[in-house]
This record gives structure tokens, C-alpha cells and sequence, in this order.
């Protein structure tokens, strides 16, 4: 099995990569790599065109080599780091293969954290794609108390819930789940996409005190799947439901 990190720029690999800086109005694809394949990457790919729309970008090259870099060396498990955008005018990719270390919060449950940062609403359609400009989100986790199995709750600057520092969020109520609308700001995930097929839910405007009433609360996103909130610090605490651990069964099952 090869040591990780290891990097990739254009497909082939080198020492070192790019700083984010580099790239202007650069895209952020995180993905989780399992046993040589990347199982969400349709949808990654599908969010990435969606991002970089038509044009010149190296779209093509990406959907050959990603798939293959991923086969290569055995990896059994891995975070892969993909990034597109402009540097000095012209397209660049680069790919980032980093170890992925089991997490106790998929069983002991996520600590969710009102932020006092907020997302702008924009007054556009939003896309859903993850930028590498990433400042809110950063100054955002510098507000996160000290505590394991911490996440930041994300709202907009009128007050509704959208997302986590790096989950997109699941609420149940009854036999159905909840998730926020994110046609304002936030970012559309692939696992939640990869789940609205599969499990129903609808999406809904929602505040703190609206999310406190939920039956359960789940976290999800491509790298770790589903992960169950058993607290919104200050607010209210869960024990871990039937409904998130059938979640992390089903994706158990079907992707990794």
C-alpha cells in the first residue's frame, strides 16, 4: 500500500502542490476514497461541471485520470482532495490523496455549535458548489470552544439554519426528514444528494428553535457518510435514534 500523502498536479505527481491562494475563483471537491474507487464520483463530477460551467476547463482529463490516480497503490481508505481553477490565467487541476482516520463521532455523536458567523444570502441562484475561498467557514471554526467531536452550526444572516462547518444537516420528524433549503448559500452536498434517492425528505426553511424539535439530528457528507448529533450546545442534547444508525447502515450496505 502506498504512504500517503500523495500528490498529483495534471494527473501526474510531484512533491508539492499549489497554495489555495493560487487559484482564482478555485472549486473544492472532498471526497472519500475506498478500496481504489471514489463511490460518489458521478456526483462529484456532475457538481464540478456544475460549478465550472462551459467553456475551456479541463473537465475531461479529470473525469479519465481521477478514477485511475484512485486505483493506483492500494489504497484502502483515503481522503482525495480535488481542486480546479485559474492560475495565472490558465486551467489547473491537482488531486491530493491524505489518510483518513476513523472517527468516534460516527458512534458517540457530533456537538453541534451555534456560530456567530453567518452566511451571506445571496440574492442569485446558488449553485451549492464548494469554493476553496473559505475565510467565512475558517473564521467561523476559530469561534468552536475546546471539546472533542466538535462541529460549527452554520446559519444565514436572517437567521435560518443551512448547514455545518463541513456536513449538510438531516432532521427527522416523524417518518420523514428535514433538511435546509440551500436556494440562499450553503453547500449541496453529494452524499445528500446520493441520499434524496434513496431516503424521503423534504427541504424547508428552519431556525434553531424549529431544528430543536426534531426526533433526531443527523450530519452527513461523502468522506464520513452519516453522523449523529446528540447535542446543539446550549439548546438541547439527543440520544442517538434508530433513524440516523439505519442511515449509516444503508450507506454501509450500499457504498463502502
Amino acid at each position: 500500500m502506498s504512504k500517503l500523502p500523495q500528490l498529483f498536479l495534471r494527473g501526474h505527481p510531484v512533491q508539492s502542490l499549489p497554495e489555495d491562494g493560487c487559484y482564482k475563483d478555485g472549486i473544492l471537491e472532498t471526497m472519500r476514497c475506498h478500496n481504489g474507487k471514489i463511490p460518489l464520483w458521478p456526483l462529484h463530477r456532475e457538481r464540478l461541471a456544475r460549478a465550472l460551467g462551459s467553456g475551456e476547463p479541463p473537465l475531461a482529463d479529470i473525469d479519465q485520470c481521477v478514477p485511475l490516480l484512485a486505483a493506483q497503490g492500494g489504497r484502502k481508505m483515503a481522503i482525495a482532495r480535488l481542486r480546479v481553477g485559474l492560475i495565472d490565467g490558465q486551467w489547473c487541476w491537482d488531486l491530493s490523496f491524505l489518510p483518513l482516520q476513523p472517527a468516534g463521532e460516527a458512534e458517540l455523536g457530533v456537538h453541534l455549535f451555534p456560530c456567530k458567523t453567518h452566511l451571506p444570502v445571496s440574492q442569485r441562484w446558488n449553485s451549492g458548489c464548494k469554493f476553496l475561498s473559505r475565510s467565512r467557514y475558517n473564521r467561523a471554526k476559530s469561534e468552536l470552544p475546546e471539546g472533542d467531536y466538535l462541529d460549527g452550526l452554520m446559519l444565514d444572516t436572517e437567521g435560518r439554519v443551512i448547514e455545518s462547518l463541513r456536513c449538510n444537516l438531516l432532521a427527522r420528524f416523524g417518518d420523514g426528514w428535514i433538511t435546509p433549503n440551500l436556494e440562499r448559500c450553503g453547500v449541496r452536498g453529494v452524499m445528500l444528494d446520493w441520499l434524496s434517492s434513496r431516503v424521503q425528505w423534504q427541504e424547508r426553511d428552519m431556525d434553531i428553535r424549529y431544528l430543536c424539535d426534531a426526533e433526531e439530528i443527523a450530519l452527513c457528507n461523502s468522506v464520513r457518510g452519516v453522523l449523529p448529533v446528540v447535542e446543539i450546545v446550549g439548546h438541547r442534547r439527543w440520544q442517538i435514534g434508530a433513524g440516523v444508525r439505519g442511515l449509516q447502515q444503508l450507506i454501509m450496505e450500499t457504498l463502502w
